[in-house]
């Protein structure tokens, strides 16, 4: 296939020196029997075929045919040569056959055919013109084919004898010449058509690679012009490719990237570049988004600065576990400290609680007395709450993992959910597991409180108004009415479980805070169920994923490691006997 291109192509680059040689003897010829030779008989017919062969053989060309019809136009190319040369015969007959000065017609068809077809074309082409030549000396004995013999050349007078030899050599030598020069041109074309070729190439991979990198790229020129954009820089920037190129950066960038637009302008004017620096864009959708970005000088000493490369990356999931990494190691700190403090404090607390409680049992109180000894109960029964959550919360640590069936988990939990308080009437719990039997690897307990913890913040958010609350084992992709980055096939190693609700929603501000311990949107949470979900989650090596909108809920979905049977290893010995 690789050959038969390359074939192709080399007849494409022949096609124009081939169109013009044909062309220009074609005129000349046409100017010479018809307005000098006023088109004699001897002539009409052959170069009526003459001039319909040049038609056609330019009519294949400017419809680009050559490849589909290429023996025919090979076929074609061989007689139109042929009857030029028998045309310049004629010519040479009529204009004083010898002494004719238009015996040069030979060498211009000559030189014309070694353009295309080389050595070996323009030897034959040569030979013919001989012939043609030598029939038309010949023609002065009266076109007796019988009396024809190489007498008739030796018995000539010195000058016809001297002048077609002379011919015959400047035939043969103008072949020979015309014919190497051609094939040195043809061999230097296919060193350089095969350069070319492999330099194309390695400019696609190139370009693909570059194209589909996952950094975003771009290149600015000297003069201040985009001259590169790849796909990576069309989505994290949000602008298309064919919008950009060619444009001034500043106008680009200016409104909505001004950071971008002051890093190329330090690296142009100043030389100044950064290794590794961050800013702030603004996307397409007017999310303010970190970036990540590297730039260098396109250039040298003696050339000086020819233009700068930006290298760039969205950093926004980067910061998120970066801040949940200085999150996880300051409540760590926080937590033994505060684990230590709370368990003193329940202590007290609980001879506090039930002091309390037997001085209400052996006192008689009323009014705003009572009021007070209520209000001391209360506090200390939610205080202790908080300090119990807390410690349960503090104390969560490595888990030995087993084989959990979810399913079963799902029932039990759904029954626990509709003794809470806050399930109002209206409020239904709907069930949409795609299998009977899911197994997990966890542990039974900690999964149980998960969704314990999730449902019971669905119902809550529910605020006692009617609706439903979807149990699920959907991927958060497989949730249409929500998006999530990151498709989850269902054939991974992750089972999920979402849990769906028809609540309030939330805002952006309470997105960002919704996993901070002691954060709470009620009057009454302690801001430790969702922190308490997950760490859980953590700790079972999965993961959570949220998306909520205000007005219309949430969604919550946990990714559960599947369970895989442990592979049972054969002793050595045991697989020798």
């Amino acid at each position: 296939m690789k050959v038969d291109a390359q074939k192709a192509e080399q007849i494409l680059l022949k096609v124009p020196w081939l169109l013009l040689s044909r062309l220009f003897v074609f005129l000349l010829l046409l100017g010479i029997v018809v307005f000098f030779l006023k088109v004699p008989d001897l002539l009409f017919v052959p170069f009526l075929i003459y001039g319909l062969l040049t038609l056609i053989s330019l009519l294949i060309i400017l419809l680009d045919l050559k490849r589909t019809y290429q023996l025919l136009f090979n076929f074609i190319i061989a007689l139109h040569i042929l009857f030029e040369i028998i045309i310049e015969a004629g010519v040479i007959y009529h204009t004083g056959q010898v002494n004719s000065p238009f015996a040069v017609l030979f060498i211009l068809t000559i030189i014309s055919t070694s353009l295309v077809y080389h050595l070996a074309g323009s030897v034959i082409v040569a030979s013919l013109s001989i012939l043609s030549y030598a029939f038309t000396i010949w023609s002065q004995e009266g076109f007796d084919f019988s009396s024809f013999s190489l007498k008739t050349l030796f018995y000539a007078s010195d000058t016809t004898f001297y002048k077609v030899f002379l011919y015959i050599c400047a035939f043969y030598l103008v072949a020979f010449i015309g014919g190497y020069l051609s094939q040195r041109l043809k061999i230097k074309g296919e060193e350089l058509w095969t350069a070319s070729v492999e330099l194309n190439r390695i400019k696609m991979d190139t370009d693909d690679i570059l194209r589909h990198v996952k950094s975003g790229l771009i290149t600015v020129d000297s003069l201040e012009r985009i001259i590169y954009f790849n796909r990576a820089a069309e989505e994290i920037l949000g602008y298309k490719e064919q919008e950009v190129r060619g444009k001034n950066y500043e106008d680009v960038f200016k409104r909505r990237m001004p950071q971008l637009v002051e890093k190329f302008y330090q690296a142009l004017r100043f030389n100044q570049v950064d290794a590794r620096g961050m800013l702030y864009i603004t996307g397409s959708n007017n999310r303010r988004v970190p970036v990540g970005i590297s730039t260098s000088i396109l250039g040298d000493r003696q050339h000086g600065i020819r233009g700068v490369i930006a290298i760039f990356q969205d950093i926004t999931e980067v910061l998120k576990l970066e801040e949940r990494i200085r999150t996880a190691d300051r409540l760590a700190a926080v937590g033994e400290l505060s684990a230590g403090i709370a368990h003193e404090i329940r202590n007290p607390l609980a001879s506090i609680s039930g002091s309390v409680e037997v001085l209400k049992e052996e006192l008689c109180l009323s009014g705003e007395n009572q009021k007070l000894m209520e209000l001391i109960i209360k506090e200390s029964g939610r205080l202790n709450k908080i300090l119990t959550e807390f410690l349960q919360y503090a104390k969560i640590g490595p888990t030995v993992l087993t084989k959990v069936e979810l399913t079963h988990l799902v029932d039990e939990v759904t029954e626990i959910v509709k003794k809470h308080p806050a399930f109002g009437q209206g409020i239904s719990v709907k069930k949409k597991i795609i299998s009977d039997s899911l197994y997990v690897s966890g542990e039974g307990n900690q999964i149980k409180q998960i969704l314990l913890n999730l449902l019971v913040n669905a119902i809550e958010s529910m605020e006692e108004k009617p609706g439903e609350i979807q149990v699920t084992s959907q991927t958060a992709n497989q949730i249409d009415q929500y998006y999530f980055n990151g498709e989850e096939p269902e054939d991974s190693d992750w089972v999920p479980i979402a849990i769906i609700d028809q609540g309030k929603g939330m805002t952006e501000e309470q997105k960002e805070k919704i996993f901070s311990p002691f954060y709470s949107t009620r009057k009454n949470g302690t801001g430790l169920g969702l922190a308490m979900v997950q760490r859980l989650v953590n700790n079972l090596n999965g993961r959570i994923e949220f998306k909520s909108q205000l007005g219309k809920g949430s969604v919550f979905v946990v990714y559960l490691q599947k369970y895989k049977k442990p592979e049972v290893r054969i002793p050595q010995a045991a697989q020798l006997t």
